[in-house]
């Protein structure tokens, strides 16, 4: 009675003082937070899977900081309609997206996403920070000797999100060629750049336009049977670009994520990426040397 509990008995208070202390324990292993990381490259779903599950869920699983609780999961997108970018962000599907230079400025813009990091690849045993696009057709196609030939010739188009894209309306705009009102001319082959290359040389197509070094990268022996057209000598940040292109020269394909992202999970991935092996199995799946930080990422390191 002199406490003011004389109206309660002793075990239930033992048993009230137990209840709060067990909500109050710590637990031992903090919940694991998943990350999806979208990829995308001109090629089948497997052929994606192949060449970045390795290195984005397999590589950052063990070398990111296992204090931060979190993992990571491939994810392929674009290659179908319920696959699209902007549907998985939406669907709050997809927190990290690694592509090309054109669908990462739409994530930038569209969802206020940030670039934390750009690869740099290896192809031929050369190290490039940057691409063009190609557009090319047969040499033995004697119709064709330059771009000024490309009126009224069947044309395959690249991938709507890629440098190539844009590069083709401007070309064939420039050559009075209307994608939209001249349709007989133009074939659009999304992913498939390998079934591009099949039908021009199957003379099914007569002009092909092609994103960076893929021609060099996945059929080199098919170089010497290509006229590259509008080819020019151009670098990238002072490095000069080692093949052919018949553009100016974009990023190669960049690493962006959600901006809710925690400051110190961007950090810890662009780390690994930074110090990834480039004689490594990831590393040479993916056809990468490494990775260069983005300014970007440091712009967020408040949030």
């Amino acid at each position: 009675k002199m406490l003011g509990f004389s109206k309660m008995r002793f075990m239930d208070m033992i048993l009230l003082l137990l209840t709060v202390k067990i909500h109050f324990i710590p637990t031992s292993h903090a919940q694991t937070t998943e990350y999806r990381v979208g990829v995308w490259y001109p090629t089948t779903k497997d052929g994606v899977l192949s060449m970045y599950k390795p290195l984005f869920q397999d590589y950052l699983n063990r070398m990111v900081d296992s204090k931060l609780n979190v993992k990571f999961k491939v994810v392929v997108v674009d290659l179908e309609e319920s696959t699209l970018v902007e549907t998985l962000i939406q669907a709050n599907q997809l927190d990290f997206l690694f592509s090309n230079v054109g669908r990462i400025a739409c994530v930038e813009r569209g969802f206020e996403w940030i670039v934390i990091a750009t690869a740099r690849n290896r192809v031929l045993g050369k190290e490039v920070g940057s691409q063009g696009t190609v557009i090319y057709s047969l040499k033995s196609n004697t119709e064709i000797k330059s771009i000024a030939d490309f009126k009224g010739k069947k044309i395959g188009l690249a991938h709507i999100h890629t440098p190539p894209f844009w590069m083709d309306i401007q070309v064939l705009s420039n050559l009075g060629i209307d994608i939209y009102r001249d349709p007989s001319q133009i074939v659009f082959y999304g992913n498939g750049y390998a079934d591009q290359l099949n039908d021009v040389l199957k003379e099914k197509i007569d002009v092909g336009f092609t994103g960076g070094f893929f021609l060099m990268q996945k059929f080199p022996d098919q170089i010497p049977n290509l006229l590259i057209h509008n080819v020019a000598n151009e670098t990238w940040e002072t490095e000069q670009y080692p093949f052919s292109t018949s553009s100016p020269l974009t990023p190669t394909f960049s690493l962006a994520c959600s901006s809710a992202i925690p400051f110190a999970v961007k950090m810890a991935v662009a780390r690994v990426l930074m110090d990834l092996n480039p004689a490594s199995a990831e590393a040479k799946a993916a056809s990468l040397s490494n990775f260069t930080p983005a300014a970007s990422l440091f712009d967020t390191r408040a949030a």
